[in-house]
């Protein structure tokens, strides 16, 4: 778990969500990326009362992939799973995912869908990821991060999270778990809820995440991968997008993707 930003109102539900975990044989490492909010004394209040917890503290903000990597370096096990500090996980979801991957020797990765709430723990709509990760993984991201679990020793040959992106440096992992060929599992049921709230970086930093976008998927055509028409007019509508204000890219985005998506009453 990492967060560099105020999250201290939900930090408390996103560790009892790992500690009650129905799988208790892992380690539970906490980084605070320098928050400037209640976070870190509400981590150390955990630490004390639950020793699976071994907190850390990033003396400046070192950003997203720093923070990431040296999350990873800490861990001793071989499976990874992340969370950020204000997500939720589901009872079963350390159990199911380890079992899938010590049951399946050849997948790198497994990840599920997730339940989008609000700020006030509301589900709003949930969302569903592809199976076929070739056909979407030019136009974005094809897997969801928060709810996946993947080997490290594999991960560490795939030179790590680039530390020049610090926004959408999980969708650059993907890119390169993809041209590697390496298997990854899409499992068609929720483990996570994930929340949307005002203040993160996706709608703070959302032309910036959207120039990372570009970036990666130019670097993946020149390099690794073939791009088809579709993906050539996807492409062309990104580089529109950053001609508008960021209040209007967010409301686009949402509309897009909740064609792809069911909402949750």
């Amino acid at each position: 778990m990492n967060y560099n930003f105020s999250t201290d109102k939900f930090v408390g539900q996103a560790i009892e969500s790992i500690v009650k975990q129905t799988f208790s044989d892992f380690e539970f490492i906490i980084i605070d990326n320098c928050s400037s909010d209640e976070s870190y004394k509400i981590c150390e209040e955990y630490a004390k009362k639950d020793d699976i917890i071994k907190l850390f503290r990033n003396e400046e903000n070192m950003w997203i992939s720093f923070t990431r990597n040296r999350l990873i370096q800490l861990a001793t096990t071989n499976y990874i799973v992340s969370q950020d500090s204000d997500d939720i996980s589901f009872p079963n979801r350390v159990r199911l995912e380890y079992e899938f991957l010590e049951q399946n020797a050849d997948y790198w990765a497994v990840y599920w869908n997730m339940e989008i709430i609000d700020e006030d723990g509301k589900n709003i709509w949930f969302r569903k990821y592809s199976p076929k990760i070739g056909k979407v993984i030019l136009k974005k991201s094809p897997i969801s991060n928060p709810a996946s679990m993947f080997r490290k020793d594999i991960f560490l040959q795939l030179w790590w999270y680039d530390p020049g992106l610090n926004y959408w440096e999980d969708y650059n992992l993907w890119m390169k778990i993809r041209v590697n060929w390496y298997k990854i599992k899409n499992v068609d049921d929720n483990l996570i809820k994930y929340r949307i709230r005002n203040g993160q970086s996706k709608s703070t930093k959302l032309k910036e995440t959207l120039r990372n976008t570009i970036f990666i998927q130019k670097k993946a055509i020149k390099v690794w991968l073939k791009p088809t028409f579709s993906d050539r007019m996807y492409h062309f509508l990104e580089k529109y997008l950053l001609l508008l204000p960021s209040w209007l890219i967010l409301w686009l985005f949402t509309k897009l993707e909740l064609k792809d998506n069911k909402w949750i009453f």
